[in-house]
């Protein structure tokens, strides 16, 4: 061996150990995290000796966990995975996901057709059990694959059976198509949501449907607040150097007046929610859209005294419900939102009041369509 490759080998092996032995001794020093941000999870922590023997077989799980979990420069390694496994070797997609022109989306492979039927059954008998006497609607909200994955050669829905289905087997609800008044620029580029001033168009063409329309708040009587930086949920899961979005909530007289109240997930009594229809406090949480709507709720209630109808709104929604029910405050004087996937429909019966002769509007992504299950 030459006195250079010697030198190299050498070098080579220091270097190795040097990283070996400094992110060891970093790691005995740093303060264990409680929480990774880039993937909305809670980290491993010590596992108690205690506890367990360490020769425990789950000892030795929890403690490989806990190692992976608080790794010194974690994201960094992320981040260096994803870049090497996108533009280094080529692969379609990193953790699932993949980016055309700054815009991340996720792929989506499996079309499971017994989810989008039990919807379809799961809604009928829910307007058979409550809202027979009611005037019923329904839509249901492309996901972004929708307008980019075909063209760009990536696995995605059948959305033709998807609207097929529902289509066909909800006969009970008046269908409204929202698909051609969307694209994707009305998505955020790192979320899953659409975004909020974006939504005249569908908030219109759903006005007009549920004979509404008049009572809208027109586009030019909101006011504008934007939030930054928006990092969505597809931004921390790609673990890639992206720019992040501004969020933007629309308020107006009518998102002002509202008064708005929702079950308490601990106690299931309804409690005041004195931010009204937004809550900018949480924008610096885990989950910046929880702006809109305190985020995941099972039942809220929204009344507005200055609303220009005396009619009521039924909104069966999932979270891209969350952005688009302040646009109808002006427009209806109570609105109840309801998201079954937190609330079963056995339950529901003694929480909600259904007034004969209000309007009912069920509207869910295409996601959460295909786990329908969810819904119970």
């Amino acid at each position: 061996m030459t006195k250079l490759l010697k030198v190299k080998y050498w070098l080579t092996i220091g270097v190795f150990v040097l990283v070996i032995f400094g992110l060891s001794v970093t790691a005995m020093f740093l303060p264990d995290k409680d929480v990774s941000e880039s993937e909305r999870r809670e980290l491993t922590k010590m596992p108690d000796v205690v506890e367990y023997s360490v020769f425990d077989r789950e000892f030795s799980e929890e403690l490989e966990s806990y190692n992976l979990d608080q790794f010194p420069g974690r994201e960094l390694f992320r981040t260096v995975n994803s870049v090497f496994r996108l533009y280094g070797i080529g692969q379609m997609d990193a953790n699932g996901l993949w980016i055309k022109n700054g815009t991340v989306f996720k792929t989506e492979t499996s079309t499971n057709l017994d989810q989008i039927h039990y919807a379809a059954r799961y809604y009928t008998s829910l307007i058979d059990t409550y809202l027979k006497d009611c005037n019923v609607y329904f839509s249901v909200i492309p996901d972004k694959n929708y307008f980019a994955a075909e063209e760009n050669g990536y696995p995605h829905l059948d959305y033709d059976e998807i609207y097929r289905i529902m289509t066909e087997e909800l006969t009970a609800a008046q269908y409204i198509d929202i698909r051609d008044t969307l694209e994707i620029g009305k998505y955020y580029r790192t979320d899953t949501h659409w975004r909020q001033p974006e939504l005249f168009d569908t908030v219109a063409r759903l006005g007009e449907a549920m004979g509404i329309r008049d009572a809208l708040t027109p586009a030019d009587a909101y006011t504008p607040h934007t939030l930054t930086p928006f990092k969505g949920v597809y931004m921390y899961q790609a673990a890639l150097p992206i720019r992040a979005d501004d969020l933007t909530y629309l308020t107006s007289a009518y998102t002002d007046s509202a008064k708005v109240r929702w079950v308490d997930t601990k106690t299931f009594k309804i409690v005041e929610n004195g931010d009204g229809v937004y809550t900018p406090d949480r924008f610096a949480g885990t989950d910046g859209y929880e702006v809109f709507l305190g985020g995941t709720q099972p039942l809220i209630f929204i009344e507005n005294e200055d609303a220009k109808t005396d009619k009521e709104l039924y909104i069966f929604r999932d979270s891209f419900g969350s952005s688009l029910t302040p646009l109808f405050t002006g427009a209806y004087k109570k609105i109840t939102v309801i998201d079954m996937r937190y609330i079963t429909s056995a339950f529901l019966g003694t929480m909600v009041d259904f007034t004969p002769g209000s309007d009912v509007l069920i509207i869910n992504s295409t996601l959460t369509l295909n786990s329908a299950s969810n819904m119970r």
